[in-house]
């Protein structure tokens, strides 16, 4: 438990503040997506009542919205941009995160999570606890922060917001067919292992800030926060202010020891990992010998070549209130 709570008041600690803390008053605009997958005081089957009550529980008004799908869900969130409302809040999973995240970029409105999804890297990232009377309390007393974000354009030019990590490589291409399995294609299963047994690595050369890195590792990690995918700390001293990625080059890695790393660090464990080498840079491009499979959180960015750029402070966040010492 202490541990937690120190992780959490690191984490808050390193992001500057930019508004008063005082957070009494603040308008807020409510996201919900009931098909969130976590079991928490608000179950599935709850109501927009339900959470309104829990809400006022903690001293909270808040207007709160069960978007039909994601494009009434961002229009909801841009109207709230374009009224001046303080805090949008997501409650729901990564993906709820990340649809409210992705319209507040850049604006003055802030983000606030009340985290009801499996994994939430994001809350966790921002030290935001799981429970939900106990996220419920940030909203009503967080300060707001800023944090950076990332952005990855594709070979095609198109360009990919994310706020987790981007990936290169044999990790990529399984998490490509996860997706799949997700999205109702049971043949994807198999699928899955078929990708992890014929994957070639190819040579990648990595361009950074102030240097190049060329080689033949199995995964590239190009790190906005400490967690990626099913909450695996691939970048465990990522921070979400520096205007810099930690790139995190997986080398000396057999396939079957990459896969068994990554399930040793998944749901937020870590584990030491000598083969594994970290830079940092505020901008990365990656090409390669062939086309490799390139991902942007849960964004299917094709293949390389990708770049991968930071938006410093673009996101403002409302997070545990930090106390300084004394």
């Amino acid at each position: 438990m202490e541990s937690a709570r120190d992780e959490r008041t690191a984490v808050t600690a390193s992001l500057g503040a930019i508004a008063p803390t005082d957070v009494q008053g603040r308008r807020m605009v409510v996201i919900w997506n009931p098909s969130a997958g976590l079991p928490t005081a608000l179950r599935q089957g709850g109501s927009v009542a339900d959470l309104s009550v829990i809400l006022e529980r903690h001293g909270i008004t808040a207007e709160i919205h069960e978007p039909a799908d994601e494009a009434e869900a961002r229009a909801i969130v841009r109207q709230a941009v374009a009224d001046g409302v303080e805090v949008v809040v997501a409650a729901g999973g990564d993906g709820t995160v990340h649809l409210v995240a992705e319209d507040l970029l850049g604006t003055e409105t802030a983000l606030g999570i009340l985290p009801l999804g499996r994994v939430m890297n994001v809350a966790r990232a921002l030290g935001i606890g799981r429970d939900i009377d106990v996220a419920a309390d940030v909203l009503r007393d967080g300060d707001i922060r800023a944090m950076d974000t990332g952005e990855a354009i594709r070979s095609d030019g198109h360009v990919v917001p994310f706020f987790e990590a981007g990936s290169v490589g044999l990790n990529a291409a399984i998490f490509r067919e996860v997706t799949r399995v997700d999205e109702g294609h049971p043949s994807s299963i198999p699928r899955t292992l078929w990708v992890a047994l014929r994957y070639r690595p190819a040579r990648m050369v990595v361009e950074l800030d102030d240097e190049t890195v060329t080689t033949r590792a199995l995964m590239v990690a190009v790190s906005n926060g400490p967690y990626l995918g099913l909450g695996m700390t691939v970048a465990p001293g990522a921070r979400l202010d520096d205007g810099r990625f930690d790139v995190r080059v997986f080398r000396r890695f057999s396939k079957w020891e990459l896969l068994r790393h990554l399930a040793s660090i998944a749901f937020g464990r870590r584990r030491y990992a000598p083969q594994v080498t970290t830079h940092r840079s505020s901008e990365v491009r990656i090409t390669s010998s062939h086309p490799l499979p390139a991902r942007a959180d849960s964004a299917d960015l094709r293949e390389t070549p990708v770049t991968f750029r930071t938006r410093a402070g673009s996101l403002r966040v409302l997070v545990p209130r930090t106390v300084p010492p004394a």
